[in-house]
């Protein structure tokens, strides 16, 4: 004779299961509560609906273009949202660095330059004057004398100028636009649901 049990969930192998027990370990097997919680997340490769597939219960979606990023370990901070798939740079996120350039003028040589002829010249001054003292010791009202250099004939006077250049500094023009850019992964797309209900 065979002994019957109404256990589900035993391992047991010298006794039967009673009708009753059959049907609860079957339901327990199909329980769409047991299979898929509240909280429980669900991915498709097909565009499916839980809510169509699960009568009775509720599903969110996840979101439209986002990756999933583990929560902490104590739950604090599930379902919470953040980051971007592209950035724009600033100088804060620049290394610290400078640009200077220095740089010379090509060197001219302005050579020996002339001042324009005159002619054949010579220059006067006047000496002496009202109440002046004669070379002989004696006082003269009024003596007075001009003096004049020889002739130094026709000629020029030469100024040497000679070679150099210029030494200059600055910074250079801005360049960039700051146009922000990707920094998004490479990625597979799925339909991700999370069961609110």
């Amino acid at each position: 004779m065979t002994q019957l049990s109404s256990a589900t969930n035993s391992d047991a192998e010298n006794v039967a299961a009673t009708p009753k027990a059959v049907k609860d370990a079957l339901a327990n097997a199909v329980n769409i509560n047991s299979i898929y919680p509240v909280g429980i997340v669900t991915w498709f490769a097909q565009n499916k609906d839980p809510n169509k597939l699960f009568p009775g219960t509720t599903w969110k979606y996840i979101g439209e273009n986002r990756t999933v990023r583990l929560a902490s370990a104590n739950g604090s901070d599930v379902m919470t949202t953040g980051g971007s798939d592209s950035v724009t740079l600033t100088t804060g996120n620049l290394p610290a660095h400078a640009h200077t350039f220095s740089a010379n003028t090509s060197t001219f040589d302005y050579g020996t330059k002339s001042t324009d002829a005159q002619g054949n010249h010579n220059h006067t001054t006047d000496v002496g004057g009202v109440g002046n003292e004669g070379h002989s010791g004696v006082y003269y009202q009024g003596a007075k004398a001009t003096l004049s250099t020889n002739d130094a004939g026709e000629h020029v006077h030469n100024v040497h100028i000679g070679p150099h250049s210029h030494t200059f500094s600055g910074t250079t023009d801005n360049v960039g636009s700051g146009s922000e850019f990707s920094v998004a992964n490479s990625f597979i797309k799925l339909m991700g649901w999370y069961r609110d209900a």
